[in-house]
């Protein structure tokens, strides 16, 4: 009975860690002077209005109270976003090694970028560059191919149709 239980459970975790993760595309980025961080982006609406939502996990970025986002396509075209921060946290943990605990902490931050239907039409194309005004640093990265584009239009137009698929 126990075990029944315990492969219930396990199922019921990973079965809800699909569906949490299904909606999201992000990456890792990993520069040589700091630990890097993980960025994941999603899309929300709200009533008639469309957000990208990201959310940056690191040792030490956090988005400002009114951050933007610069995005560039692949054919050069920039949008510029302005968003809110929604949630700033941060976890605590510590690692042992041999007989020292060496602390570890993590900060989530989390922000909305308000978008229109009409500026999604960029992200067809790729994304090929992106910039985060977060603090201490500015959190930027350049792709060579598509990473977050692509996938972000294909989010959008999910959302889009829910109303119609009702």
């Amino acid at each position: 009975m126990k075990n029944k239980i315990q492969i219930l459970f396990v199922t019921i975790f990973l079965t809800h860690s699909f569906f949490t993760n299904a909606q999201t595309v992000g990456y890792t980025y990993k520069p040589l002077t700091v630990k890097g961080c993980h960025i994941k982006y999603s899309i929300a609406k709200q009533d008639t209005s469309y957000y990208i939502i990201a959310t940056v996990k690191s040792d030490r970025l956090n988005f400002l109270k009114e951050s933007t986002m610069l995005l560039k396509n692949f054919d050069g075209e920039i949008l510029k976003l302005h968003g809110n921060l929604i949630r700033s946290g941060s976890e605590s943990a510590g690692i042992i090694s041999g007989n020292l605990v060496i602390p570890v902490t993590e900060i989530s931050s989390t922000a909305q970028f308000r978008i229109s239907p009409a500026q999604f039409e960029l992200f067809k194309k790729g994304i090929a560059k992106v910039r985060l005004s977060t603090i201490p640093i500015e959190h930027e990265r350049t792709f060579t191919k598509d990473k977050i584009g692509k996938k972000l239009y294909q989010f959008f137009l999910k959302q889009r149709n829910k109303d119609n698929d009702f």
